[in-house]
């Protein structure tokens, strides 16, 4: 049994040495085009692999100056869900269990054991006390974080689940899977939520759900489903009911994701481009290229100037959301990368990938 209220002194007096992860310092990019190379990163312990050449790339320096790079490697296996507590204070990466690190340290707090199959996608609720799982095992878990034990399971229909999402009250769980449904989960009564006639609401795509995401911001309560039949559906929270379908892209949609502002949506596709739309008109109002394979994952930092971008071209590009121009590609994965996620203050972004690393980027902008 373990404690998140004590984790501020757990670590306290550890060396460098004893963390478990490198602290790197690159010079800052003065000019376009410019391009450095890290030096391989010791290795501290068994849980760490050291990794090689790592280089960044960047177009720009107006929104990127940082100087400083930390780099967390997990052991062998894909990294296909991560997800930063509401507080910055920790990170949590899931495959066939789940990590929790403390951000502060670069080293693991508690490794959590109990679902089973290959996880997908995992979120915090907005209060922090709470972690949900999904995965390949058909159903949904959800940890009491104090305890570090599973408190609530969610079976719906026997299907693979791709993707979760906490409404921003933590009273709603989205769900998507690859039954082609939309689900949502009341966390209280740990039932399906109805509508008001008492039927569960029926969301569904025409293939595989990839992706979920759930709106903030002014136009909160708005549901977002990427699917494997190329459209993003929107749907209302309130009622349970569609409010659009957005046309475009050319392949399998992975990825969906809201602005901080609930303004902008964007989507990821097998096309190997990111769609912007517009909430309020349900329009298309920009193409992202740049990626030479699938994009699976998407993140907008807190303030909403940059959105982030993995692919199976084993890259993440940066994009600055005023000029829809790319003005950055971090490299150093080896393979594709599955997830990725912004820390609350926008200053981290946390990559993982298939070729079994975490990869932290710090910077200021």
């Amino acid at each position: 049994m373990f404690s998140l209220s004590h984790l501020p002194n757990v670590f306290s007096g550890l060396s460098k040495t004893d963390l478990g992860y490198q602290l790197e310092k690159v010079s800052a990019f003065r000019s376009s085009g410019a391009s450095a190379l890290l030096p391989p990163l010791e290795q501290n312990s068994h849980d760490v692999e050291a990794l090689t050449d790592t280089t960044v790339v960047l177009k720009s320096t107006s929104l990127l100056k940082s100087e400083k790079w930390r780099c967390i490697h997990t052991f062998t296996g894909n990294s296909q869900a991560i997800a930063f507590s509401p507080d910055g204070k920790l990170l949590a990466s899931g495959s066939s269990f789940i990590k929790l690190w403390n951000l502060e340290t670069g080293r693991i707090i508690c490794t959590l054991k109990g679902n089973t199959g290959i996880l997908k996608s995992i979120a915090f609720s907005p209060d922090r006390k709470t972690l949900a799982s999904c995965g390949l095992s058909q159903t949904i878990e959800l940890w009491d974080l104090e305890t570090g034990q599973i408190i609530r399971q969610f079976t719906g229909k026997s299907y693979g689940v791709n993707s979760i999402s906490f409404s921003p009250d933590g009273q709603i769980l989205a769900s998507g899977d690859r039954g082609r449904c939309v689900q949502l989960w009341n966390l209280k009564t740990g039932k399906a939520v109805r509508t008001s006639s008492g039927n569960i609401p029926v969301m569904e795509h025409g293939d595989w759900v990839n992706s979920v995401a759930i709106s903030q911001g002014e136009l909160g309560g708005t549901i977002a489903s990427g699917s494997h039949d190329k459209t993003i559906k929107l749907w209302s929270l309130q009622t349970k009911e569609a409010i659009a379908t957005l046309k475009g892209h050319s392949s399998l949609v992975y990825a969906v994701a809201f602005s901080p502002d609930g303004q902008i949506l964007a989507s990821g596709s097998a096309d190997e481009t990111i769609k912007l739309w517009n909430l309020k008109t349900k329009e298309e109002i920009g193409t992202l290229t740049g990626h030479m394979n699938e994009v699976y994952s998407l993140a907008f930092s807190s303030d909403g100037q940059i959105l982030a971008s993995g692919s199976a071209d084993e890259t993440i590009k940066l994009w600055n959301l005023k000029t829809k121009e790319e003005i950055g590609t971090l490299t150093g994965h080896m393979n594709e990368v599955y997830s990725l996620a912004f820390s609350p203050d926008g200053q981290i972004l946390a990559s993982g990938s298939a070729d079994g690393t975490i990869r932290i980027w710090l910077f200021e902008y």
